[in-house]
């Protein structure tokens, strides 16, 4: 039996075209949500189709969207892989096999001890990614090379982060993808309703909400001055995480944001797809929009320090690390530069895909 578990929004958009795929070809899979976005996780299954999953770990409530809730919610679910194994094989893992787990999430930490403890195999997706800073990004680099060292098979989806498996000590099997499975989801997505709807003009697309952000104001206050500065030539259409809500309300620097940037909740993913496409440039922190922007050749300024990603730095993407002479130069760039055309790819999902059943973890009916 294969197993997902996935809990954030990101991962499921990523995995779900292995599931997608898997299900396809007749080969069993179970599908298990931590709750850490339950509501954008259903959100996004109606989107693509795919029914409510074998189990959600925690079924009620709104999406966690606090260091105080994420704590409890991480601790409480923590503790059924020593204290529950029997019913973790019973009710979330029945059948044994291998679990999939993705990314650099608490939800992905959880995956790997849970299987664990029910004495399941795990596989890493998007194993082998550094930035190579302990506490840079925090906690996601810790826990990357935590489930890196621990995963049974590595997923890694670029050939930088398949070379450094040696370096973090991974001791799984390595499985090489042709690239990320955001490609995928992308495809999965494309003709599906929108029902935002996306500017006319030219438009800039920004996100921001990673902690190393949100919890420092002046961090904060650079981006909410690089966006003012953006607005100036364009409209901004910025999406908004409810704790970057949250922090832009607590630090006073809502109200300093321009006239023309126009606020937004998160969006389903065909609607997310939609503007992505749609805008002249895109202004984020978010790893799995630098991995999209990079498919599709869409400018992106990436508003940290360092990622861990390689991916369209140098080409699309420039990495901002708060410096406006970087921003300038992405700036006047993306405003001449002509838009390249998306790029046709093989499917890493098909790949996984391909691996497990070749590994024995799944047949085909």
């Amino acid at each position: 039996m294969i197993h997902f578990f996935t809990g954030t929004k990101a991962q499921f958009i990523k995995m779900a075209p292995v599931l997608v795929e898997l299900r396809r070809r007749g080969v069993p899979c179970r599908d298990v949500d931590s709750g850490q976005h339950i509501r954008l996780t259903t959100g996004i299954r109606r989107s693509f189709g795919l029914p409510e999953p074998d189990v959600r770990l925690r079924a009620d409530g709104d999406d966690i969207a606090s260091m105080g809730a994420a704590g409890t919610w991480f601790f409480r679910t923590a503790c059924r892989a020593v204290t529950g194994r029997r019913a973790l094989r019973r009710e979330v893992f029945p059948g044994g096999g291998i679990c999939l787990i993705h990314g650099d999430t608490l939800s992905t930490l959880l995956g790997l001890w849970l299987a664990r403890g029910a004495g399941l195999e795990v596989a890493h997706v998007e194993a082998g990614l550094r930035s190579f800073r302990r506490w840079d990004p925090f906690p996601e680099e810790l826990i990357r090379v935590h489930c890196t060292k621990r995963a049974d098979v590595l997923f890694p989806t670029n050939r930088q982060a398949a070379e450094q498996l040696d370096r973090i000590g991974g001791r799984g099997r390595i499985a090489p993808l042709s690239g990320n499975t955001v490609i995928d989801a992308l495809r999965l997505a494309r003709g599906l309703p929108v029902s935002v709807p996306v500017p006319d003009g030219p438009f800039a697309l920004a996100t921001c909400h990673r902690v190393e952000t949100l919890m420092s104001r002046v961090r904060l206050r650079r981006v909410v001055e690089l966006v003012n500065r953006v607005a100036e030539m364009m409209p901004v259409v910025f999406v908004m995480h409810q704790p970057t809500r949250s922090a832009l309300e607590r630090t006073g620097l809502a109200g300093t944001l321009a006239p023309s940037v126009t606020r937004l909740g998160l969006l389903d993913y065909p609607d997310f797809r939609a503007m992505l496409y749609g805008a002249r440039l895109v202004l984020s922190d978010g790893g799995s929009i630098q991995e999209e922007c990079a498919c599709i050749g869409k400018p992106l300024l990436v508003l940290r320090s360092v990622t861990e990603r390689p991916d369209g730095l140098g080409e699309n993407a420039a990495l901002w690390g708060f410096d406006d002479e970087v921003a300038s130069r992405f700036l006047d760039g993306a405003m001449n530069g002509a838009l390249l055309e998306p790029e046709e790819r093989a499917s890493p999902s098909a790949e996984i895909a391909d691996a497990l059943v070749e590994m024995g973890y799944g047949t085909e009916s």
